[in-house]
Parts: structure tokens; C-alpha cells; sequence
């Protein structure tokens, strides 16, 4: 089913079956633990599941809040050594396609070779320990969870103060990016703006042009920041190799088109970020707001032009 609200679903049934969902596809995910893609995708399903409780965190109880986000960490941690091993291969591959035309036939081959080694070993490291296993005792420990949640407020309410937080954060972290930007502080923004975009693609149905066009900007944000920290990633990965070193002779040239392309996407990044983060939190949120009382309002068979000139003016 689609990862968003429905019009008619109360916002305490929704989160149960949207968290419900993402857990069960991270269940099916697992059975193809032998491929390192699907274990990426099992981190991406438990994301989602964080995003949804994140927006309700205020409607719930700190304790219940703390150990269903807590179970979701410890699993997600299973997955974290085999997921960097995928995703240092695919940044390598990624960053080559990207200098093409400035790299001769068969560059960085030694550096290839052991990133594909190493993720080899990681995947029958994973399967060795039997981390599938761990990780689907704890998510079914958090359906369970999940299944006892009571979220306090009804509608706009219940959400209201996660949409706005969530926002605010990652406002917040872009003005701490401006002012020191560390590959940490990058992450971190990346994270915050990760928790807005699952949550701006929950609300779509509240006025799909308009949530589409936000989820593409924070989709193209989060691309650019993630594909900074995959980067930071491969560099950390090739140097814990023997790079810095001189294991690798290809070394100098692969840390500077690195530092070149993190150039590139971060001020890519940067210059989303400043459109995108100018509205005040607050007025963020009230203009969501009124999306949702208009959208919860509509009458079926309403054109779209209607609906949106309802939004504008608030019939």
C-alpha cells in the first residue's frame, strides 16, 4: 500500500498501518539477506517506520517513544557494516561514471578490487552471524510495540508539532552547515532533512502538486547530501585499506576528484538548502495546516481546480 494518509484514516490508525507495513516489507526484505541491496533497503524501511513515530512523538509516551525508536537503532546497527560495504562500492562505481571522461581504461582497479573484496566478506559475515535473525526479533519486538501505541490527539493536532519540529531541525541544521561545515555537520542535516521528506510524501494526499514539488526538492537534498557522506565514507574505507599508506599508487588521484565532487554536490546542496529553509517554521506549518483542514474537508468529485482554490482561500 502507498506510504501515505488516507483522508477518511484517523492519524493513530494510520501510524499503526504504516508502521505495521514498513516493518513487514523490512521482514520480507531479510529473507534475501545474501544481497546487499536488499539489506539497504531493510535500513530504508526502518527509516520510514522512525519518520512515522517521530511524527507523533509528542502524542506518545516518552517511554514508548524512547523503546519502539530504540529498537529500531539496535536493528538498524545489525545492518550498518554491510550496508557501508555496499554503499563505499557503489560510491566508488558512481564517482567513476562521474570523471569518465577524465579517467583512463581501467583506473583505481587495485582500490576496486578491494572494495568488492571487502564487501564479500562483509555479506558472508552478516550471514555467518546470523544478524538476520537479530534483526527480525527486534522489529517484530517494536510490531508488538507498535500494536499497544496510543497517540493522544486526533487530525492536524497529532502532527502538527512533528511536522514543525522536523522542519525546524533541519532548518536549524543547515544555518550550523553554513557556519561550520563538517563532514558531521552535513550528516546530520542530511538526517533531519531524510525525516522531513518521508514525512512530506506521508501528506501527500493533502494536495499531491503541491507535496510532490516539496518531496522532490527534499528527495534532490537528500541525494546530494547523501551521496556527500557516501563519499566521505569511501574515502574513510579505502585510507582503513592501506590507502594513506601508499597501498594504492591510485590513491592521490581518487582523494582529489573525492574532494572535487564533495565540492560540487555540497554546494549544490547548500543552494537548495537556502530556497528551501526560508520560510520560518512556524509558517511552514500553518500553511500545511491549511492543506490538511481543506483536504479532510473535501467533498468527492471536487475538481482539482476547485480543491485548489480552496486551499487559496480557505472554503
Amino acid at each position: 500500500m502507498a506510504f501515505c494518509f488516507k483522508r477518511k484514516e484517523s492519524v493513530a490508525k494510520a501510524v499503526k498501518r504504516l508502521g505495521f507495513e514498513r516493518n513487514e516489507d523490512a521482514l520480507k526484505c531479510l529473507k534475501k539477506c545474501r544481497d546487499s541491496e536488499a539489506v539497504h533497503c531493510v535500513r530504508k524501511d526502518i527509516k520510514k517506520v522512525r519518520a512515522v513515530l517521530r511524527l507523533v512523538r509528542t502524542e506518545i509516551t516518552k517511554k514508548s517513544y524512547r523503546r519502539q525508536i530504540n529498537l529500531l537503532r539496535e536493528a538498524a546497527d545489525q545492518l550498518t557494516a554491510t550496508r557501508d560495504a555496499y554503499v563505499t562500492t557503489a560510491a566508488l562505481r558512481d564517482l567513476s561514471r562521474h570523471f569518465k571522461g577524465q579517467l583512463a581504461s581501467g583506473a583505481w582497479h587495485h582500490i576496486r578490487a578491494a572494495m568488492q573484496n571487502a564487501l564479500v566478506t562483509e555479506n558472508r559475515r552478516f550471514a555467518k552471524d546470523k544478524s538476520a535473525r537479530k534483526v527480525q526479533r527486534l522489529l517484530r519486538r517494536q510490531a508488538r510495540e507498535l500494536d499497544e501505541l496510543d497517540v493522544a490527539r486526533k487530525g492536524w493536532r497529532a502532527i502538527c508539532l512533528g511536522v514543525k519540529s522536523s522542519y525546524g531541525e533541519g532548518r536549524q541544521a543547515y544555518q550550523t552547515v553554513l557556519k561550520n561545515p563538517t563532514p558531521e555537520n552535513f550528516h546530520e542535516w542530511r538526517k533531519r532533512a531524510k525525516d522531513l521528506w518521508y514525512q512530506i510524501r506521508l501528506l501527500r494526499p493533502i494536495w499531491p502538486e503541491q507535496m510532490d514539488a516539496m518531496a522532490n526538492e527534499l528527495k534532490e537534498l537528500t541525494e546530494y547530501l547523501g551521496d556527500d557522506h557516501d563519499l566521505v565514507m569511501l574515502n574513510e574505507a579505502v585510507e582503513k585499506q592501506g590507502g594513506g599508506d601508499g597501498e594504492f599508487p591510485e590513491f592521490e588521484s581518487l582523494n582529489g576528484l573525492i574532494k572535487q565532487r564533495q565540492s560540487e554536490l555540497q554546494k549544490a546542496a547548500l543552494a537548495l538548502g537556502a530556497r528551501f529553509y526560508a520560510e520560518k517554521p512556524a509558517a511552514f506549518c500553518a500553511r500545511l495546516a491549511g492543506y490538511w483542514r481543506t483536504w479532510r474537508r473535501e467533498k468527492k468529485g471536487w475538481r482539482s481546480a476547485d480543491l485548489a482554490d480552496a486551499r487559496v482561500t480557505g472554503v
